[in-house]
């Protein structure tokens, strides 16, 4: 480690990260909203699917979710993808004096960067999170009320965590990614330049 460099762990970029989002609240509520809404979409279609298969190996008639509605969720997934870069990029606009402080102080690129990507995953963890619950209510309403509750019990436990789980961590995967120019220009940012910045 260079001298008059600042060491950061992980448990307190957390803490900052939360300090941020509790500071931003209406940004960072739009940022999960955005996440919450693709992944309740991805959530739905794939638990729909899910339910309809296991609906066909009870000998009912066959059906599956239209193939036109997994395109509408690539178009969701990349609005959201745009929402959150956006939301990022106005944040880092923000904060330039903060970040201009904070390098002055030997605090690191690298944990300018770390700070962002942190922020970015605990949203969409908790905007993932909220996707999955969402997602999973429309699934079973909707399906439900055509073939019947009993529907979610015939799913095999293991491909409901499967669905659940991969789509949170894709929550977090998009919100990472669409985090990644951000925090990279956050990162680069001149500390004098930065502190001299006028919003």
């Amino acid at each position: 480690m260079a001298a008059g460099r600042a060491h950061i762990s992980v448990g307190e970029l957390a803490r900052l990260s939360l300090t941020q989002i509790t500071r931003r609240g209406d940004r960072s509520i739009l940022t999960m909203g955005c996440v919450a809404l693709g992944l309740g979409f991805l959530v739905d279609l794939l638990l729909t699917d899910a339910f309809y298969s296991a609906y066909a190996q009870i000998g009912a008639t066959a059906a599956s979710v239209d193939k036109t509605y997994y395109w509408i969720l690539v178009v969701s997934l990349t609005v959201s993808v745009v929402g959150i870069a956006n939301a990022m990029l106005i944040s880092v606009q923000e904060r330039v004096r903060e970040i201009g402080t904070m390098r002055c102080l030997g605090a690191t690129g690298g944990t300018i960067l770390g700070l962002f990507l942190m922020e970015a995953a605990i949203q969409g963890a908790a905007g993932g999170a909220a996707g999955c619950a969402l997602g999973s209510t429309a699934a079973l309403l909707s399906v439900g009320s055509t073939v019947g509750f009993d529907i979610l019990l015939r799913v095999p436990a293991a491909t409901t965590i499967a669905i659940l789980a991969g789509s949170l961590a894709l929550a977090v995967a998009l919100s990472t990614a669409a985090t990644l120019y951000p925090a990279y220009r956050a990162s680069r940012l001149d500390p004098v330049e930065a502190l001299s910045y006028e919003l």
